[in-house]
């Protein structure tokens, strides 16, 4: 069986939701592809979803540091979210730093980081359908 995580766009942000254990090839292949969606896309940022990830190690923990500092390089910043107590406390007790990735606790909070709100998103499309109905004489749907 190939697996494959999916690297999804909206917007400017390419959203990764890792759903499977990380082995080292899968690791690898993640990599390339965010690098490569970046580069095709012109993406601005990466939000890197770990919460449903039981263990980090070393080399993964490389990998995403790695794969930071590329997307960095052209031009995309990038936020790892969901890091559960076990992970953090894995990483810390190995020495391991992660310097280039910035973290949040959910998707809401690292969308934040990277410059984007939902509450924002969705109040301005509520304006933009109350301005429409307004407009095409609906008065307030």
């Amino acid at each position: 069986m190939i697996e494959e995580i999916p690297v999804l766009k909206i917007g400017p942000v390419l959203m990764v939701t890792i759903q499977t254990d990380l082995h080292d090839r899968l690791s690898e292949e993640l990599q390339n592809t965010i690098l490569e969606r970046v580069w095709s896309t012109s993406a601005s940022a990466v939000l890197i979803d770990i919460t449903a990830l039981q263990t980090v190690d070393s080399f993964i923990g490389r990998i995403l540091s790695e794969t930071a500092r590329m997307a960095r390089i052209m031009n995309a910043k990038v936020v790892l979210v969901g890091m559960r107590p076990p992970v953090t406390m894995t990483l810390l007790e190995m020495g391991l730093e992660i310097p280039d990735v910035e973290t949040a606790i959910d998707i809401e909070t690292g969308l934040n980081k990277l410059g984007y709100a939902l509450r924002e998103i969705e109040k301005k499309e509520d304006e933009g359908e109350a301005r429409k109905n307004k407009e095409w004489g609906y008065g307030n749907l």
